[in-house]
């Protein structure tokens, strides 16, 4: 069967042919910076003071921006937009698999190479988080925001359950849901996310980075999560299931605003959601760190970034627009204000610039201790079908227990490698 990206390398070198005359491809200007953020009103409203600024400034091109123009995803709109050749200079909302995906099509610029980067690094410290977004040497996109996933705990019924801080550990989970627990109707903590491909960022990856204190789960066309920190993550997801510890499914309702669960995983995004939905559930939450079966502060990061085409015509001078942008700390808190979303950098809880921010904030100092040792998701143009494996070969089966942990992680990893040989 043809790969995706053979499709798309045809439509876009069919378009290449057609752009002489064909009015479908516009040309590209060089008196101004074409944008696209993404499509919802915290962002939107964070870019529409950013650029106001700079265009006021006159240090370089002006900028126009718009949100990405979908009714889907903004994957499946930029790809269109690439072959229609109605593309913008650079584009946020791009997460690291896509940026490699956009890579291997020869759509975007390597970042690194561009003069000013290293001092943008410095500048942002930055120094522990770029290398997830590095490959080969390259970085395709610069992550503007980083959320780790933390596990949050109803800290009063912890409390009233033996525990004054949240769990670390399996085993203090074991033991909390053993006085927790009440079968088929109360459970120590969510487990599984969910079914679709994007819940293993939720789940299964965030509790393996946890295991393996950030170690990847792919390298290049392999998989390496049939290892030990594999093993310690589906031996645990098991025991959770077969205790009856936790359940199939939570979908019917937010498990942490019943009782129905103690525990669950959740982003800095559900921060606002309780507050607006459910305010007095969010004032008994504590968030907690990745479980391990020895404390770790490892966690997966779901973070997104910017890209610049190739095709643009400005592309120096969008990167020192977006130098600017992610290198002034004002911005940053501004973003952080607007959004809730920790900025990717290292020095959130040290820099006095943030201090007023996240004083009397626990949840959000929880999140910007993680975002130094968060990792975001293995950079492969494959992670729809990488996860869709993950959670038919591994994730499904140890919820119903059809196969023994370290059966399903070796059915999982050899699936995922045949799928990367043929797509190779």
């Amino acid at each position: 069967m043809t790969a995706r990206r053979d499709v798309l390398q045809m439509a876009l070198a069919g378009a290449a042919l057609l752009a002489g005359c064909s009015p479908r491809r516009t040309e590209k200007r060089t008196d101004r910076i074409r944008l696209w953020v993404a499509p919802n009103e915290a962002e939107e409203g964070f870019w529409k003071i950013a650029v106001a600024r700079w265009n006021a400034l006159g240090r370089g091109l002006p900028v126009e921006f718009t949100t990405i123009p979908t009714a889907g995803s903004s994957e499946d709109t930029v790809l269109s937009a690439l072959v229609a050749g109605t593309e913008p200079d650079l584009s946020t909302n791009i997460f690291s698999g896509f940026a490699v995906q956009l890579a291997a099509l020869g759509q975007i610029e390597d970042l690194a190479a561009m003069p000013g980067y290293a001092e943008l690094i410095a500048r942002r410290h930055m120094a522990g988080i770029v290398p997830g977004w590095t490959q080969d040497g390259k970085v395709c996109a610069l992550p503007i925001y980083s959320s780790p996933t933390l596990l949050w705990w109803r800290a009063d019924l912890l409390e009233k359950h033996g525990l004054a801080a949240p769990p670390r550990t399996y085993d203090q989970v074991y033991a909390f849901c053993e006085r927790y627990g009440v079968a088929r109707s109360r459970y120590g903590m969510q487990v599984v996310s969910g079914r679709s491909w994007a819940d293993r960022w939720f789940d299964f990856i965030s509790l393996y980075y946890a295991a393996s204190k950030g170690q990847p789960y792919l390298a290049g066309a392999h998989a390496l999560y049939d290892n030990e920190a594999g093993l310690e993550t589906a031996t645990f997801i098991d025991r959770m299931f077969r205790k009856g510890w936790t359940a199939l499914d939570f979908d019917a309702e937010e498990p942490l605003v019943s009782g129905l669960a103690a525990g669950a995983v959740r982003g800095p995004w559900d921060v606002e959601r309780f507050a607006k939905i459910y305010p007095r559930t969010l004032a008994r939450i504590e968030a907690g760190p990745m479980i391990a079966q020895t404390a770790s502060d490892s966690t997966f990061s779901d973070s997104k970034g910017v890209v610049i085409f190739k095709t643009s015509r400005v592309r120096r001078e969008a990167f020192d627009f977006l130098a600017w942008v992610l290198g002034e700390e004002d911005l940053n808190l501004l973003w952080l204000r607007r959004t809730g979303l920790s900025p990717a950098r290292g020095d959130l809880l040290q820099n006095p610039r943030f201090a007023d921010y996240y004083r009397g904030n626990p949840i959000a100092q929880a999140y910007a201790r993680h975002v130094a040792s968060a990792r975001p998701p293995a950079l492969s143009e494959h992670t729809i079908d990488i996860q869709k494996i993950m959670t038919s070969k591994l994730v499904e089966p140890l919820m119903t227990g059809q196969r023994s942990p370290r059966a399903a992680l070796a059915e999982a990893v050899a699936a995922t490698d045949r799928m990367l040989a043929v797509r190779a």
